[in-house]
């Protein structure tokens, strides 16, 4: 708990001064680490903790540019066309690589138009209720949106982003219609969770981030986790598979360490170097929990395999809901 806490205070502090992460650099120049999203948020607070890391395990000097145009895309172009040599790299989210591919195709440049070096971490969704609300189940709730149609609101980041899809998935699951709850997009996943604990809001399946701490305070009842099992930060929580939404676990949140296409043997291996001593290190591990997500350098063992079907299952997710533009 203390290593872990300290570990979130370190990024916080990081965020909180808005200073570009430098270190004395050991190689020729210093790392250019692109995140799509602004800081604060689930994308800087992964990329911070991975390159606190790899500063301390390999020496590397580096530098983060949040580059947020086009809903990330332009993150993503940016590497694309960098030398692949290794010293530009992309913090990937679900979002930026995955989701907005497939609901704007030729907006941002998909995965496989990457080198992909390594799964991060992951991070499970969390459909909550206020505590105040007299809905004690998943079920409880789905019955009373379906009771109530389009009078139920639930809040999100933004349209295109997970947790919006995540509800329409989980209604269409259900046999319910997009527009049987409401949507109230937020622009980032913690004003989403604040918005449910103000009562803005009926429901959110939002990050685990944001959730768990109001769920472990009271403010908030947990209904279900996309986890793969169940959380130890809430271990009471049924997972999806559990209430028969097995196919809902796909929906998480993940963090992925990209290059250009076409990086060399030696810069793969370089890179491969550094993350394998990243996976140990306990204070990156303690970042990780403190982010509310999982360590993934060494449990995805083939991550450019699991980035594809990432980008596959979301592509058939949103012609699913018929969501595309």
């Amino acid at each position: 708990m203390g290593r872990a806490f300290c570990a979130l205070a370190a990024l916080i502090s990081g965020v909180l001064t808005g200073a570009a992460v430098h270190a004395a650099a050991t190689t020729s120049a210093t790392v250019k680490v692109f995140v799509p999203f602004m800081a604060g948020g689930e994308a800087d607070g992964s990329a911070r903790n991975f390159i606190q890391s790899a500063t301390r395990v390999g020496g590397t000097g580096f530098e983060i540019i949040h580059l947020t145009a086009e809903s990330g895309a332009a993150a993503g172009r940016a590497v694309k066309q960098a030398a692949p040599d290794g010293q530009t790299l992309l913090l990937a989210r679900v979002g930026s690589v995955a989701i907005l591919p497939a609901l704007s195709p030729g907006t941002a440049p998909p995965v496989s138009q990457f080198t992909v070096l390594a799964v991060l971490d992951q991070a499970p969704l969390i459909c909550a209720v206020r505590t105040g609300t007299p809905i004690q189940s998943l079920r409880e709730l789905l019955a009373a949106i379906a009771a109530t149609p389009g009078k139920l609101r639930y809040s999100t980041a933004g349209a295109g982003t997970l947790q919006n899809l995540a509800v329409r998935y989980l209604l269409a699951l259900n046999g319910l219609p997009a527009d049987a709850a409401r949507p109230l997009h937020l622009g980032q996943g913690s004003l989403a969770t604040q918005a449910l604990v103000n009562g803005e809001v009926d429901f959110s399946c939002n990050n685990a981030r944001t959730v768990v701490p109001a769920v472990q305070s009271g403010a908030l009842r947990g209904l279900m986790t996309t986890a793969q099992g169940r959380l130890k930060s809430l271990p009471g929580l049924k997972n999806a598979a559990e209430l028969g939404l097995r196919d809902m676990q796909q929906l998480q949140g993940w963090s992925a360490l990209l290059g250009p296409a076409g990086m060399p043997a030696e810069a793969i291996e370089r890179w491969r170097a550094v993350l394998d001593k990243v996976a140990v290190d306990p204070e990156w591990q303690a970042g990780t929990e403190a982010l509310g997500a999982s360590a993934r350098i060494q449990a995805i063992k083939d991550p450019a395999h699991y980035l594809r079907q990432q980008a596959q299952f979301y592509e058939r997710l949103v012609t699913t809901l018929e969501t595309r533009p």
